[in-house]
């Protein structure tokens, strides 16, 4: 079809050129500044345009979209008998694109019709321009075999073209997989959602769940960097009789970047599912798993709860759940012998005691010894293959053996799972339930058989996931784990968005970069879990409190996982400090720049020495490959980073070394005590699986146990040489599964986290990642905290600090956070911190009056729980306090910095009102 033909059939004046209008008030048409426009090319390609006050913003340019027919991408330029319209949806206008894609005779397939719908939306009011592209297949006479649909592919340089990198958040797949910041080209793929930045634009892209494909968006590594977005339907399958249809959201923001683009487009369009996600309360309780493990018993049960009971006040801290351990098998989630008074015995006695009741089950999972492989084998997901035998999964021995994964699509198992639900709630008297590796219901992707039916392993999950869900009821607390995000949203109350936390500096840190990587769901889509609060040793007093600065100010859930009766006193009042959950999300700050690669290698000030290579390998374990002067030349080599079983060590268990030899220059300084610029050498490894002890010219730089941990070693003043060779030694041992030194990347969580409490009252977290101390410097303004002037108060140490103005500067010692309130100055009284939360001004501060003629200040402190409580006032000069009112006696002390602190002893619950008075101070 020619141009002019294009053009007549779609009724547009220019190139088949459509703009969204808005209605003026006098009824005439007029471009809407500030949104999106799409145009498409006389190739039906389509372009992405940002319409503002400025000259029009090319976001994307000379995109194809298409679906596979069969092999075959049949693309908007192959379209027949095509149909050009508009629809008004309410809140924007859309243009619609229809035609019939027939598809060779050769190839033996069957053609589609073809509908694309290009929408544009109202400017909203979070200042991003927001547009979606929906594309739905229909029939044409026969089923014909789909296997996606490409939204569109464009080279790196026709994405938010400008100059400098275009960054990517790259979304990972399931609750554990991890999620990067990278710079384009990049050999990575972003699931169900993907941030783009260029400069100070930021373009956010989400895919709705229910369609059929798992929708990805692939970033390629060559020269041209490609970006392909698509979704797809695996295994492929006929086009449904009614149509099968998925849709593309976009945002756009012209002072962002992608992560607040994503956090814009990922509000549901419809307002009830808002209304429902705001209303959702964040459950706080105990969970069983992350100290107690699956040796967990009943009577430890009992010990934690009557723990919570005395320590925890009932309104703050509401269930207390038992993780994997209890269940005879998989799939046979009776209790065991370790609880031998059955599921109902215990929820009574939680129930009795103020709490609701949770329970942990993975209920895709069956193992032999449930007897469900064995009655059931139809349910199983298959194998690829001739044979197509039940897919293992895992093989777990306290789970009953091997396990094997149910097929959502089967009308059995989705009633099956639908029973365990309701018994789960109506039987056993649970109210919240944690639903665990849900990604097994779509296991065998890229290898696996089909589902029951002909699904696709997207609606599988999605119509098993949906069984447990009706089974449960509107009332009872789903929570996702080990989940596919795209398919979940809808149908979760609450998703794990990270790797499992351990209590350690290196277990806390994976977590803690999910929580700000995938804060963009939380309160859109679902309540983000950011995983438990542990506070026990090995972290450290300062750790401990770090993990908990960023549980609190995510706004996520806050369920707890230690021993409790074992915590360590001092650590208590870290989780009292965390409870409630304050019910306002903080953003983290920065999150957008990818980290310079320097493992492996040598970091000496400003200079950066890259181990090139080669890697020696040899299994195996002899003291002696630690010296320098051993001769590995009969060793084999090994690429790093990759897990030794992808280098011909499959299921290899034990011990290995590493050996690799690298130059280094002069000593930069002259120096000859390991030192340059004033500080230490370090030698950064990347991660290792599982433990490694790292030798630098035979002499031991250090040795860490845990296999996501980042390996970062100071070198001795000693060990070097300077101006020659060096060798670094590294034995490994891996306990089971994948082993070697896998990763490089030091994926540093955010160092910054923002949270305003109440009107202008901001709690600001600032976090040291790393071993030596640093100094942090933060512009208030760039913190998005409006003002000129800010009282201070330091959270954890519970004292004011000296006011700042403009810049917040601060020397962080190692692996410790500075989580300080700011309140704008004012010129009277007022409440600057309290010891009641880590989040200031939300949860203990209810109302604060000033009245000028009487110079009193009146406060209502509520939500207390018992604990001694303190408010800190910062105070003008010319005034001292005077008589503290309140309806529980207080002690006042004005400090030597001129604030006044207001005490209470421990032993109150009750809300507080109280007032202070001032007078004016004697003039000298």
């Amino acid at each position: 079809m020619d141009r002019r033909t294009f053009v007549l059939l779609s009724g547009a004046a220019s190139a088949a050129l459509w703009r969204p209008f808005h209605l003026s008030a006098s009824g005439a048409r007029t471009p809407a500044a500030g949104s999106l426009r799409f145009d498409l090319d006389e190739q039906r390609r389509w372009s992405l345009w940002y319409h503002g006050a400025a000259q029009p913003v090319p976001l994307l340019r000379n995109a194809t979209l298409g679906v596979w027919v069969g092999e075959t991408l049949a693309t908007l330029a192959d379209l027949e008998d095509i149909s050009v319209g508009n629809r008004r949806p309410p809140g924007g206008e859309s243009l619609v694109i229809r035609g019939r894609a027939p598809v060779p005779p050769e190839t033996g397939a069957a053609g589609v019709w073809i509908e694309a719908e290009f929408a544009a939306w109202d400017p909203s009011p979070a200042a991003s321009a927001q547009g979606s592209i929906t594309v739905t297949v229909y029939p044409d006479r026969v089923l014909a075999t789909i296997r996606g649909v490409r939204f569109f592919a464009a080279p790196e340089a026709q994405v938010l073209p400008g100059e400098g990198p275009l960054l990517a958040l790259v979304n990972g797949y399931q609750s554990w997989s991890p999620c990067s910041v990278a710079t384009v080209p990049a050999d990575l793929t972003s699931y169900a959602a993907l941030g783009l930045t260029r400069q100070k634009h930021g373009l956010g892209i989400v895919f709705d769940p229910g369609e059929p494909g798992e929708a990805r968006v692939k970033l390629a590594s060559d020269a041209g960097g490609g970006l392909d977005a698509v979704t797809e339907w695996t295994p492929a399958r006929p086009v449904r009789p009614e149509g099968d249809a998925a849709t593309l959201r976009l945002a756009y923001l012209p002072d962002g970047d992608g992560f607040a683009a994503l956090s814009a487009v990922a509000m549901p369009t419809s307002s009830v599912d808002r209304e429902r996600v705001a209303a959702l309360a964040a459950p706080t309780g105990w969970c069983s798993w992350y100290e107690l493990g699956a040796d967990v018993t009943e009577t430890d049960v009992l010990a934690n709860l009557e723990f919570c009971a005395t320590h925890f006040d009932r309104r703050f801290l509401r269930y207390v759940q038992i993780d994997d351990g209890y269940q005879r098998a998989a799939g046979d989630w009776e209790a065991n012998s370790k609880f031998p008074h059955g599921h109902r015995w215990l929820t009574d006695r939680i129930h009795a005691s103020g709490f609701q009741a949770g329970l942990w089950i993975a209920p895709f999972a069956v193992a032999e010894q449930s007897g469900m492989p064995a009655a059931n084998p139809a349910w199983l997901l298959k194998s690829a293959g001739p044979e197509s035998a039940p897919l293992v999964v895992d093989t777990r021995e306290s789970w009953g053996g091997r396990v094997f994964a149910l097929d959502g699509a089967h009308p059995g198992v989705q009633q099956w799972l639908y029973d365990l639900a309701r018994r789960v709630v109506r039987d056993w008297g649970y109210d919240y339930v944690k639903v665990d590796f849900l990604h097994w219901a779509t296991a065998g992707a890229g290898g696996g058989g089909g589902h029951y039916g002909g699904l696709t392993h997207a609606e599988a999950y999605r119509r098993g996931l949906a069984a447990i869900r009706d089974g449960l009821g509107t009332e009872t607390f789903l929570l996702g784990c080990g989940a596919p995000l795209q398919h979940a949203a809808g149908l979760v109350n609450g998703m794990r968005i990270g790797e499992d936390v351990g209590a350690s500096w290196g277990g806390i840190q994976a977590p803690a970069r999910a929580a700000a990587l995938r804060s963009f769901y939380h309160r859109s889509v679902w309540l983000n879990d950011p995983d438990c609060l542990v506070v026990r040793p090995p972290l450290t007093l300062d750790e401990a409190r770090v993990w908990a600065s960023i549980v609190a100010v995510s706004g996520g859930m806050n369920i707890l996982s230690d021993n409790l009766p074992k915590l360590p006193t001092e650590r208590l009042p870290l989780i009292q400090k965390t409870l409630p959950v304050a019910g306002i999300a903080g953003r983290p700050v920065g999150t957008q720049v990818e980290e310079s690669a320097l493992a492996p290698g040598l970091v000496a000030g400003d200079t950066v020495v890259h181990f090139r290579g080669p890697w020696r390998f040899r299994t195996g374990d002899d003291p002696r490959y630690a010296a320098r002067d051993y001769d590995d030349d009969a060793w084999e080599t090994i690429p790093v980073p990759l897990r030794w079983e992808q280098s011909g060590h499959a299921d290899y268990d034990g011990d290995a070394w590493y050996r690799t030899r690298f130059t280094l220059p002069v000593l930069p300084t002259g120096r000859s005590d390991g030192r340059t610029d004033g500080r230490s050498v370090w030698i950064e490894l990347g991660k290792v699986d599982d433990v490694d002890e790292t030798f630098v010219n035979g002499v031991k730089v250090g040795g860490t146990s845990g296999w996501r941990a980042y390996r970062r070693y100071s070198i001795p003043a000693d060990a070097l040489n300077w101006g020659g060779e060096n060798v670094l030694a590294m034995h490994v041992t891996d306990s089971g599964g994948p082993g070697g030194l896998w990763s490089v990347r030091r994926d540093r969580p955010a160092a910054t986290w923002v949270v305003e409490g109440a009107s202008r009252w901001w709690t600001v977290v600032l976090v040291n990642w790393e071993d030596e101390p640093q100094t942090i410097s933060r512009i208030v303004a760039g913190l998005g905290i409006p003002g000129s002037r800010f009282g201070a108060y330091d959270v954890w140490a519970e004292r004011p600090l000296a006011d700042v103005q403009q810049t917040l500067t601060a020397t962080i010692a190692p692996h410790r956070t500075l989580t300080v309130a700011l309140r704008a100055a004012a010129a009277r009284p007022q409440v600057i911190g309290t010891t009641r939360h880590v989040i200031q001004g939300t949860i203990d501060i209810a109302e604060e009056r000033w009245v000028g003629a009487t110079r009193t200040l009146s406060v209502k402190s509520v939500n207390l729980d018992g604990r001694p409580y303190a408010v800190t006032v910062a105070v003008p000069r010319g005034l001292r306090p005077g008589v503290c009112k309140a309806n529980v006696p207080c002690t006042v002390r004005r400090l030597e910095s001129g604030h006044v602190l207001i005490e209470w002893p421990a032993g109150n619950a009750n809300d507080l009102s109280w007032s202070l008075s001032f007078r004016q101070a004697a003039r000298r």
